[in-house]
């Protein structure tokens, strides 16, 4: 009886034995398997463009790498403020870089010292880098330097600042074409901060209420190229029709109103898409004259010696 028992014991620790083993082979086998899958699965590097092998072509931009959390923003805000610059001389020259071209403007620190310190510190510090263009008039001007672009809410764009003011210093120099002038809130002349504009067209009447400081030098067509940017109540109204198709369901339309001729424009609702949500979406972009349905982005700006223009042109 000992004997067949032990003879038992022995089998089934065989048994035992040969199971670990196939399943130690098995699984050695599904590993291998699993690497060579994930070799041929194709790899996507969204860390410059949309890289979807096959799918989307590499040439999208990302435009969320723009990006900025509430506390990215405030480091910006802290290193400007604690940026000390070289004084602004007449011989330094300001390279504003866009995604639609590079512009140089010189500063007038005889007129306006503390707006060109002011600027020069924001430039210098890379405050105003990756920020936007948020505002465009034909006709009128350009305006940009918040840094409130660069955060998730398209609502609060134009309200941003440095976390400083600074006071006006009205001059002489009149507000023509290719002039760089702060922007300020209309009740309160001492409240610039870091938006500016640049004026695409003479704009006489805003002499004595916004301080003029510094001019378009070279390339000021770039302006003219920014400006005439589709806004997002261009968009809307591509997208509308001022009546239904004969024939077509009433109920896959929506009613809109034009703010610049009161009259009533219909929009087709995408199969995609709920009829509340494109609602939503094209009463924002209608009532947005001024805001460009495209990003405008300041890629960079510094203010430099003209000395140092030799070695940026080589760039």
């Amino acid at each position: 009886v000992w004997r067949l028992h032990s003879v038992d014991a022995l089998g089934n620790k065989w048994k035992l034995f040969k199971m670990t083993l196939l399943i130690f082979v098995f699984s050695f086998l599904f590993c291998q398997a699993e690497t060579d899958t994930i070799k041929n699965i194709p790899i996507f590097d969204f860390s410059k463009n949309l890289n979807i092998p096959g799918i989307i072509p590499k040439t999208i931009p990302i435009i969320n790498e723009f990006i900025l959390f509430q506390h990215q923003i405030e480091a910006i805000k802290k290193k400007a403020k604690d940026f000390i610059p070289e004084p602004v001389s007449d011989d330094d020259v300001v390279i504003m870089e866009t995604n639609r071209g590079t512009m140089k403007l010189k500063l007038f620190p005889h007129v306006a010292p503390k707006h060109c310190n002011n600027f020069k510190k924001l430039a210098n510090s890379g405050f105003y880098d990756k920020t936007a263009f948020h505002r465009i008039i034909p006709g009128f001007m350009i305006e940009g330097g918040d840094i409130n672009s660069r955060d998730n809410d398209p609502k609060n764009d134009g309200h941003g600042g440095p976390g400083w003011t600074i006071d006006a210093e009205f001059n002489e120099i009149q507000h023509k074409r290719g002039i760089l002038s702060m922007s300020n809130f209309y009740t309160d002349p001492n409240s610039a901060g870091s938006q500016f504009f640049i004026c695409v067209a003479d704009a006489m009447h805003l002499d004595g209420s916004y301080t003029v400081f510094g001019e378009v030098i070279d390339k000021v067509h770039i302006v003219d190229h920014i400006v005439k940017t589709p806004t997002e109540y261009d968009q809307a109204k591509r997208l509308s029709r001022e009546s239904i198709p004969e024939g077509e369901d009433p109920d896959e339309w929506i009613t809109l109103k034009d703010p610049k001729t009161e009259k009533k424009l219909y929009s087709k609702i995408p199969q995609y898409k709920k009829k509340s949500d494109y609602e939503y979406e094209m009463r924002k972009k209608i009532s947005s004259s001024d805001r460009p349905s495209l990003p405008l982005i300041i890629e960079k700006v510094r203010v430099i010696h003209k000395s140092e223009l030799k070695n940026e042109n080589s760039k």
